[in-house]
């Protein structure tokens, strides 16, 4: 098999051409007429590369921050610095979780009451009273889980509306940008 690849490797090496440099390296290829446009080019090429990189080093992944926002309520906002929705939404699941273990709270020690009591008016207002409780931390623990689903949600569009922003925000600085001094040189816009 060895004798194979090298054999072809040397037919190919006998039959290859002449490079042609001048063909290759051809700059009315590309629309530049001199040189200097194509440096141009190639330094505009190298600026973006390196914004590129920025952006990639800078972004968030949404995905992410869906699993914070999934561990903790709002952490995927605070994250894509959106810091004044991550605390509301922090602040209501904490409200909302709270005010349900609240409730929950009252709905056992109506029902331990309720259990150990002989007296059937006894039976029957432990009973009534541990009904409304329990209710209300039903209702508010879903209201938390809906808020949570919600959160989840909205964590996916703050991220990509970060990473946009991110984006606009280094086009806009890079192109602010009047003076610029780089390893090759400096260079100044007008």
């Amino acid at each position: 098999m060895r004798y194979i690849i090298v054999f072809l490797l040397f037919i190919q090496v006998l039959c290859a051409q002449d490079f042609d440099e001048k063909k290759f390296s051809n700059i009315n290829k590309y629309g530049w007429d001199n040189p200097e446009i194509h440096l141009e080019a190639r330094e505009n090429l190298f600026s973006r590369q390196k914004l590129l990189q920025i952006y990639q080093l800078n972004k968030k992944k949404p995905y992410t921050n869906v699993i914070k926002s999934a561990i903790m309520p709002g952490w995927g906002h605070f994250s894509a610095k959106n810091y004044i929705k991550g605390q509301i939404l922090l602040a209501t699941e904490i409200a909302l979780f709270g005010t349900s273990l609240y409730y929950y709270d009252q709905a056992s020690e109506y029902y331990d009451k309720y259990k150990k009591a002989t007296n059937i008016t006894d039976i029957n207002n432990y009973y009534e009273k541990t009904r409304s409780p329990l209710r209300l931390s039903r209702e508010f623990l879903s209201f938390g889980i809906l808020i949570w689903i919600y959160t989840i949600y909205d964590t996916l569009i703050v991220t990509e509306s970060y990473n946009r922003e991110l984006w606009e925000n280094l086009i806009i600085e890079y192109h602010d940008k009047k003076l610029k001094v780089t390893p090759t040189g400096i260079s100044l816009r007008f």
